[in-house]
């Protein structure tokens, strides 16, 4: 496939945006939510890219008037789920810490991050999708249901199983 500068259809870019436009668009959002999901800034930045190479090499699958960001983003959950099952590994590593913020409650902060960081770590894979798009994506569950290939329901379903989850391991510790 040829890329090419521009925003015009045909132009190597998806919906009408151009590769650049793009990436510029939806970086932040695929970029978190693979974050959250694998928990290593390394695979996190490979994964935001394979997502959007993946997106730019199927752009002829998109459909026009239908929700880019969620295409987007059920690429890079189905990108995070091809890298687990080659690594072969049963649940995703704990997260690496992020940079610290300081604040004046930063030590109560920090450990209270580290906890809900450590809880969510500690869902199942489509549990702790759901919640990741909810919280921090503000996707509505239909559009969680188009990311995860299920019904509007079972994504209600898993966001609050994930939220009893966390309430049970939070329990005492927030």
């Amino acid at each position: 496939m040829k890329l090419e500068r521009g925003g015009e259809r045909g132009t190597g870019g998806v919906d009408g945006l151009s590769p650049e436009a793009l990436v510029e668009r939806h970086w932040e959002s695929v970029y978190r939510l693979v974050y959250h999901l694998c928990g290593n800034l390394h695979d996190a930045q490979d994964l935001a890219q394979e997502t959007f190479l993946k997106a730019l090499a199927a752009a002829d699958s998109f459909k026009a008037g239908t929700n880019l960001k969620a295409w987007l983003l059920r690429i890079a959950s189905n990108t995070f789920l091809d890298l687990r099952r080659r690594k072969k590994t049963a649940r995703a590593r704990p997260m690496e810490a992020e940079p610290a913020v300081t604040t004046p409650d930063g030590v109560e902060q920090n450990e209270l991050m580290r906890h809900v960081t450590s809880a969510i770590g500690q869902l199942e894979d489509v549990q702790r999708t759901v919640f990741l798009l909810r919280t921090q994506e503000d996707l509505s569950f239909r559009e969680i249901a188009e990311v995860i290939k299920t019904s509007e329901e079972t994504a209600r379903w898993h966001m609050m199983q994930a939220r009893r989850k966390l309430m049970k391991e939070l329990d005492g510790k927030v």
